[in-house]
């Protein structure tokens, strides 16, 4: 993650929350967790081997920020100010995005765990994700794997409505094939094009819909997440969420 990254985020994050000092020891600067963030989520590393040292923070100090941040839903908010950075100026006037989901195991069990039915019934997660057609993830939710994509598509529509100024167009596989979910779409003035169940390949939708694939494929980049060995749901949706975050902060950062 660059240096660049971790200094927008970690000013994002105090500017939001900002944490003023009280008596006894000061807190760890936020650029130092979000740094410890980065590399845990990329790393996959276990909790006990976060040492604090020079420019890092511990695990029980990383712990116990994502866990102050799930209460105030503040990485969800970081998110969004910074897709709204990305996506400023006329760009904004209009939105196309992409549906899609993602399996990993679960080996330790735990929470928004569910037999996988595309691997043999072994116990999994599933990371529901829509991105725009120039690659930035918009919304990220984790479920079982046994929940159908259905069933998650009008939190993924809120939460990307949420940062979008507006959505033109809407690009799904047959997976996400429901009336409620076109009448959705068509209700907030969105163009659903979703292929249906039974509808023959070759229908276009695969030249847009590999953006999606390439935004699963940057998420589960990070051993973390692709590894899966959290059991508590608000770790997971923290880590699957910064992960994001990372994704657009580098983005930023490069320009």
């Amino acid at each position: 993650m660059r240096a660049q990254a971790v200094e927008l985020v970690a000013g994002i994050i105090d500017r939001i929350e900002p944490r003023h000092p009280g008596p006894g020891r000061p807190p760890v600067p936020t650029a130092e967790v979000i740094r410890t963030l980065g590399f845990f989520v990329r790393e996959g590393v276990q909790w006990r081997e976060l040492k604090a040292a020079d420019g890092r923070a511990s695990g029980s100090t990383l712990r116990r920020r994502l866990d102050e941040w799930h209460t105030t839903a503040l990485l969800r908010r970081v998110h969004a100010v910074l897709i709204r950075m990305a996506r400023s100026g006329p760009d904004a006037a209009a939105w196309d995005v992409v549906v899609d989901s993602c399996s990993v195991r679960a080996k330790r069990g735990g929470e928004l765990t569910g037999a996988n039915p595309t691997d043999r019934g072994k116990p999994g997660t599933k990371y529901h994700v829509v991105v725009s057609t120039d690659g930035l993830p918009l919304a990220v939710v984790p479920s079982p794997a046994n929940v159908h994509d259905t069933k998650l598509f009008p939190d993924l529509l809120r939460l990307a409505q949420v940062v979008c100024a507006a959505i033109s167009r809407l690009y799904a596989d047959a997976g996400y094939d429901s009336a409620d979910n076109r009448w959705l779409c068509l209700r907030d003035g969105i163009q659903p094009h979703i292929r249906k169940i039974g509808e023959p390949h070759g229908s276009g939708l695969g030249k847009v819909r590999c953006v999606v694939e390439h935004g699963c494929a940057w998420l589960l980049a990070n051993k973390r997440l692709d590894r899966r060995q959290d059991r508590l749901g608000r770790i997971i949706l923290a880590l699957l969420t910064a992960a994001a975050i990372f994704i657009v902060a580098n983005r930023l950062s490069a320009f």
